[in-house]
């Protein structure tokens, strides 16, 4: 017999897949297709997505656009409106000077007196209070107005004024008298010449400014006024005095004719209010 030849060392036969095998693999295949769908639905609706926010940021950037504009024009209706308001405050200030200006000149006609004392029958009787308040008061002055030569006789008490009336004041001390002048001439004479004429009060020899050898102001060697006269002035220009008296800026404050004059502090130059609706900063820089 031939020798048989040996098997060893040859690589065994390949089994054939059993249908359990090939089941399996189908059940593999199937659920990979299933996952590869279920992710290719997942990229169509990412993508859908995508497609919906795109658009959304489209209509966003259509719309700042539209904002941008809309808001250049707010911006100048804004700016337009603001020129027109400015324009209408300046007419107003412009028209509420011109009245306060009208109302002050009126009143030019007119003064205010303090520290005259007078009675209840006084006060009810037109022609007392006249004359209570020019011979207090008045009839100092003008008598220095003659014997200056300012005025060559002297006028009587229904000469100077018109009427004389007392206003409201504080219990217990006298009250504030407004009187109106015939003539404004005369009534601006007399406080041209108060400050040399008008009744004083005395200062005792000790009590004067540098210790009675003749130092001091003025008016500290000559005494306070004993009926303070000052004109009737509107209360726009009453309270803006009062603000500018009262800053720490200014020296002295006065007015002539209604008009504020002051000096500030440090300073002998006498400055004017020219707009008396302007803030007190800026009158008095």
């Amino acid at each position: 017999m031939p020798p048989s030849k040996s098997n060893k060392g040859a690589p065994a036969a390949e089994e054939e897949p059993t249908l359990g095998d090939l089941l399996k693999l189908l059940k593999q295949q199937s659920e990979q297709l299933t996952s590869l769908n279920t992710k290719m639905t997942k990229i169509e609706e990412d993508v859908q997505k995508m497609d919906q926010i795109d658009n959304e940021v489209k209509n966003i950037k259509t719309l700042v656009v539209s904002l941008r504009e809309e808001n250049k024009e707010l911006r100048a209706a804004l700016k337009l409106k603001d020129e027109q308001i400015d324009d209408m405050q300046s007419a107003v200030c412009s028209l509420e000077t011109k009245l306060n200006n009208l109302e002050q000149h009126h009143r030019g006609w007119g003064a205010r007196v303090l520290n005259v004392q007078v009675t209840e029958a006084e006060e009810a009787n037109p022609e007392a209070m006249i004359n209570k308040v020019y011979q207090t008061a008045l009839r100092p002055i003008l008598e220095g107005a003659v014997n200056t030569g300012k005025l060559q006789t002297l006028p009587t008490a229904d000469q100077v004024l018109e009427v004389a009336h007392v206003l409201p004041g504080k219990p217990g001390h006298p009250k504030p008298i407004i009187m109106r002048f015939y003539n404004r001439n005369l009534r601006n004479l007399i406080f041209q010449l108060k400050k040399e004429h008008a009744p004083r009060e005395q200062v005792e020899q000790g009590r004067r400014g540098g210790g009675g050898d003749g130092g001091g102001s003025r008016s500290e060697r000559l005494g306070r006024f004993r009926y303070p006269l000052y004109e009737d002035l509107t209360k726009t220009n009453l309270a803006k005095m009062r603000a500018i008296s009262q800053d720490e800026r200014v020296q002295a404050c006065w007015t002539v004719n209604g008009q504020i004059r002051f000096r500030l502090n440090d300073s002998n130059e006498v400055k004017r209010v020219t707009s008396i609706h302007d803030p007190l900063d800026k009158i008095l820089r």
